[in-house]
């Protein structure tokens, strides 16, 4: 009897054992050991799904793989409430002072106070704000956190704190997180000494064994010398902490470390309360003279293939498919809705250089370095012409130009 009872016993716990080994967790085929820190959340938490499951049609259903901003805000919020009420507070968030900015540089006001606001609202294309609204939310609204980015290899990225804080990493944001965002002509890309080209295949980088350059931010870049920060071994968030960039409180300056220099020779608090430290420090800004953007809605390859590489991997695509003999339809997608609606904004730039430093004034009356651009927007039988001018912090800097910082004193009587 005892005998039976044995095997018996063997048998149940062998197949108990074996129905277990066919039945399988979310990691046993997505292999993410950087989620380790958030081990207290499981799969199932965000994605759904079924987390021990036979197969993957059973693991997957009712999967959710995408989240837009507020649903991502949804889950981390039950843990980061501080982090994320604050964050809400801040200009990578609301956007509140670039958007008055620019309604300002095209002489219409701005009804909406922040970002967030411009996603549940349509607009009336046929009305000058409405083309301002319907060229800003689907050509420029692509570095803030309700867009994906465009489609490039190191441009790309998800939406809400997954903008900054990887999925299924959810670590502090490195220096290539930032530049997801912060390439091309804004503040970012300069502090690695890197200049984009411009648009026009004759300004761009010629063939490297027969083939164009890759461009993992979609237009290649010439080469400068690096912030004297970077060739030091900082990174942005050294300088840029998570009480400025989540909390939106005042960030560090450079007398933070450099206090020592106040006093000597080029640095009296006369001069540093009248003159910002970039005004003599910076090697280059990148200015464009001026953006004529038209909304089109047809492909004309004498008149735009020379423009299909301008910094946006949707009007890439089309054309490319265009020249494949593909039939293309000319769409064009809202970064911040995914909507997808007729026409295309298709941009000619004039005049991108690096070499001027334009002098200006802040808020506070001191110089400043301008960064000034023309937009022209023509679409739907209207013309908007916008003049923006705003003071840039340029993240070029080095040794000062001592031509430039005597002409600076001589200006100021000092």
């Amino acid at each position: 009897m005892l005998p039976l009872i044995l095997f018996l016993v063997f048998i149940l716990v062998g197949c108990q054992g074996k129905l277990i080994s066919q039945r399988y967790t979310c990691v046993d085929c997505h292999k993410l050991e950087s989620f380790q820190k958030h081990a207290s959340l499981r799969c199932g938490d965000c994605h759904q799904g079924v987390e021990l499951a036979a197969n993957k049609e059973e693991a997957h259903k009712n999967l959710k793989v995408s989240f837009n901003s507020q649903e991502v805000e949804a889950h981390c919020v039950k843990c980061h409430e501080r982090e994320v009420s604050g964050f809400r507070q801040s200009t990578h968030y609301h956007y509140s002072r670039e958007l008055k900015s620019i309604y300002r540089g095209f002489g219409l006001s701005l009804k909406k106070e922040s970002l967030s606001q411009f996603i549940t609202t349509g607009q009336d294309i046929e009305t000058k704000e409405g083309l301002l609204e319907d060229f800003l939310r689907r050509r420029c609204f692509t570095c803030h956190i309700w867009s994906k980015g465009e489609g490039y290899a190191k441009t790309k990225r998800e939406r809400g704190c997954f903008s900054c804080h990887k999925p299924h990493q959810l670590k502090r944001p490195d220096e290539e997180t930032c530049l997801s965002c912060h390439y091309g002509k804004y503040i970012g890309w300069d502090y690695l000494g890197l200049v984009p080209h411009n648009w026009a295949t004759d300004y761009r980088s010629p063939f490297v064994e027969g083939k164009f350059p890759e461009r993992p931010y979609g237009i290649e870049a010439y080469k400068l010398r690096p912030d004297v920060h970077k060739e030091k071994g900082l990174t942005c968030m050294d300088c840029h902490s998570k009480e400025e960039v989540m909390f939106g409180k005042e960030g560090k300056s450079c007398m933070s470390c450099h206090e020592g220099l106040k006093d000597r020779l080029f640095h009296s608090s006369k001069v540093l309360q009248k003159v910002r430290c970039e005004v003599c420090h910076a090697n280059f800004l990148v200015q464009d003279k001026r953006k004529i953007c038209y909304l089109e809605y047809d492909l004309n390859e004498e008149k735009w293939g020379h423009l299909m590489i301008q910094e946006s991997k949707e009007i890439e695509t089309l054309f490319a498919e265009y020249y494949a003999g593909k039939k293309v339809e000319p769409v064009m997608k809202d970064k911040l809705s995914d909507k997808v609606s007729s026409g295309i904004w298709i941009c000619t730039l004039e005049g991108r250089k690096f070499d001027e430093l334009i002098l200006g004034k802040d808020a506070l009356g001191r110089l400043c370095l301008l960064r000034e651009e023309e937009i022209i927007l023509r679409g739907n039988g209207l013309e908007l012409i916008g003049k923006l001018k705003t003071c840039k912090t340029s993240h070029s800097l080095g040794r000062s130009d001592i031509n430039r910082t005597l002409k600076i004193l001589r200006d100021l009587g000092n």
